[in-house]
């Protein structure tokens, strides 16, 4: 039956009703289920129980029913299938007058008779919002209490702000859902309105931000920034190191982790010695054992001595995320994860200073490409950071156009630009062609970029730092090494095959002296700059030469200064400067002087013909 049709079928209540005697309450407005009547609600006959209409604000029939038994062990209930979006008012409601609203009619009775307002029964607490937004959106004028049980002070203070009302607080010694009309039964009503009377305004919110002081910088000093590893990875902060796959940022991460908890360099580079955690979305437990036992035998660190200091943590076999894109209340929104609650828990109980998370594809799940979303994330990480004072390492992979070599390495992410400007600093780790790692720091916001590390990856091993000889040392190797390249030139032209002085040809001087096994093992760069130095000390000339093509082209010649320094036999070293070139149609070679400039692009050239297919010269 509807509510309605119920509430016509009720009789009118009288003042002796045990509930309406027992609550001091008053018999207006309500009904009593006869005594004859059937109605069972949750297998419970509801005869004799006392009937409070649930009314539209607005005025009208019922749209549902509260039965409240006499007292006793029986609980309130409300009529099946029936919403109970309406409210029952004690008193007058007023436009522009004061309405106290309450869970339900005990607490009303009891504000009214202390007060004379109005008193707005709201059928529990969960309506309470929505009543008072809606009484707002009447009366803007009207004075608005809410009168909550004790317990419920926190939330009242909330819905206030929302609503521009007022609020009361239950006496702090009063028990658990202590309410208005338990007062009024130990106090008096004398005593309520006293208490209603010292109702609440809500503290303005919280701001969103902080205001930094700055008065005692005259006299004080602040601390400089702190760093875990130095200038790299700074203290608080969340740093970003990203990556092509498969170049080592998981290893040198890991070989991080464990110089961190020993306190101990890497790559010369002192560390703050620290508790360390790294939690790995990607690699499995077989293959972190492997690395680990890997970097302490190549570390000499004893395994034993990172108990308590390093933790491993796989979260490869559940879900790794830590932040996601979730949909609420018919929107997208981005949240941190049940599992980013516990990885923050776990570093708190263990005093964490550096997190490594490994990595960003595997802990974020949302688009790389959504500012919001990079920015909560990162935001996530950061108060980790703070909590801690803790530096937090992410790991990450490089924007495709940086992996497909479209674009050098200035753009070491992937995704928004958020991810760059959400890190406090930035590193870039890449390979050359020849297996060396180039570790770079592109952004920093707390100093100075560091100079960029070169390392060395050795078969079986670890990578390590590319150390520079010192000057007295690196002097005697490179003499040693421009002997070698000048020998080499010199044999290549007593044979009649030249060595083009251009630094972009597939078969420029590097390329070509390479497959002699005297050549020394130096990187294009370095050779380069070693036959410019013996260009410049007059051991090495540039000569021009037409080739069989008829196209002039440069090349080497070593100088009788040249040959004398390296101990080459004149007959070996040759005398291109009187020489003739043998190739058909070709004409003598000329000094090329002290050309600038080497030409873009070049061949090594043999008398009579090409020693490289398809090269050439502009």
């Amino acid at each position: 039956m509807g509510a309605a049709e119920v509430w016509e079928r009720c009789e009118p209540a009288a003042a002796s009703h045990a509930y309406i005697e027992a609550k001091q309450g008053t018999a207006e407005g309500l009904r009593v289920v006869s005594a004859g009547e059937s109605l069972r609600i949750a297998g419970a006959s509801v005869a004799g129980w006392l009937v409070v209409p649930v009314l539209p604000l607005g005025g009208g029939e019922p749209v549902s029913l509260q039965f409240i038994p006499p007292p006793g062990p029986g609980k309130k209930l409300n009529l099946p299938g029936a919403s109970v979006a309406g409210v029952f008012t004690v008193g007058d409601l007023a436009p522009g007058g004061t309405a106290y609203l309450c869970e339900g009619i005990g607490q009303a009775w009891a504000c009214w008779k202390a007060t004379g307002a109005a008193a707005v029964v709201c059928f529990g607490w969960g309506r309470v919002r929505a009543v008072a937004a809606e009484l707002r959106k009447r009366d803007a004028s009207a004075r608005l209490v809410l009168v909550p049980d004790k317990g419920k002070e926190a939330a009242a203070e909330t819905i206030a702000r929302e609503v521009a009302a007022e609020f009361v607080n239950m006496p702090s010694d009063a028990a658990s859902n202590f309410d208005a009309n338990d007062y009024a039964a130990a106090n008096g009503h004398d005593a309520l309105k006293v208490l209603l009377s010292r109702a609440s305004q809500p503290a303005p919110p919280p701001l969103p931000f902080a205001v930094v002081p700055f008065a005692d910088l005259a006299a004080a000093e602040p601390a400089p920034p702190a760093f875990v590893w130095g200038g790299l990875i700074p203290a608080g902060h969340v740093t970003l190191l990203a990556a092509h796959g498969g170049t080592g940022k998981s290893m040198v991460a890991l070989m991080l982790a464990v110089a961190v908890a020993l306190g101990l360099p890497l790559f010369g580079i002192a560390t703050r010695r620290g508790i360390v955690a790294f939690y790995s979305g990607e690699d499995g437990a077989g293959l972190l054992r492997h690395r680990l036992r890997l970097v302490c035998r190549c570390m000499g660190v004893n395994i034993e001595d990172l108990a308590g200091r390093l933790f491993i943590l796989d979260a490869t076999d559940d879900d790794p995320t830590l932040f996601a894109e979730v949909s609420a209340a018919g929107r997208r929104e981005g949240v941190t994860t049940a599992t980013f609650a516990g990885l923050r828990e776990f570093i708190a109980a263990h005093g964490v200073s550096l997190l490594v998370v490994d990595n960003a594809s595997d802990a974020f799940d949302a688009s790389e490409i959504d500012r919001a979303r990079v920015r909560g994330f990162m935001r996530a990480l950061a108060r980790i950071a703070r909590e801690r004072d803790a530096g937090v390492l992410l790991l990450a992979h490089v924007d495709k156009g940086t992996s497909r070599g479209e674009r050098a390495g200035t753009e070491g992410y992937s995704g928004s630009t958020a991810w760059n400007n959400s890190a406090r600093s930035r590193l870039f780790m890449s390979r050359d062609k020849d297996g060396g790692l180039l570790l770079e720091h592109q952004k920093h916001n707390l100093g100075r970029l560091r100079e960029p590390l070169r390392l060395v990856w050795p078969e079986g091993r670890i990578p390590e730092a590319d150390e520079p000889m010192q000057p007295v040392v690196q002097g005697i190797a490179d003499r040693g090494h421009v002997k070698a390249l000048l020998r080499l030139i010199a044999e290549f032209t007593a044979r009649g095959e030249f060595v083009t002085t251009a630094t972009t040809s597939r078969t420029h001087a590097a390329r070509l002296l390479c497959q002699e096994p005297s050549y020394p093992k130096l990187k294009d760069g370095e050779v380069f700059d070693l036959l410019r130095r013996a260009e410049r000390a007059r051991q090495l000339e540039r000569f021009l030469f037409k080739g069989a093509d008829r196209h002039q082209r440069e090349r080497w010649h070593v100088t009788p200064a040249g040959a004398a320094f390296a101990g080459i036999d004149a007959a070996t070293a040759g005398t291109a400067a009187t020489s003739h070139v043998t190739a058909p149609n070709a004409q003598a070679a000329s000094a090329a002087g002290t050309a600038a400039t080497s030409p873009p692009g070049g061949t090594g050239e043999t008398a009579p013909q090409e020693v490289t297919a398809g090269g050439h010269d502009g």
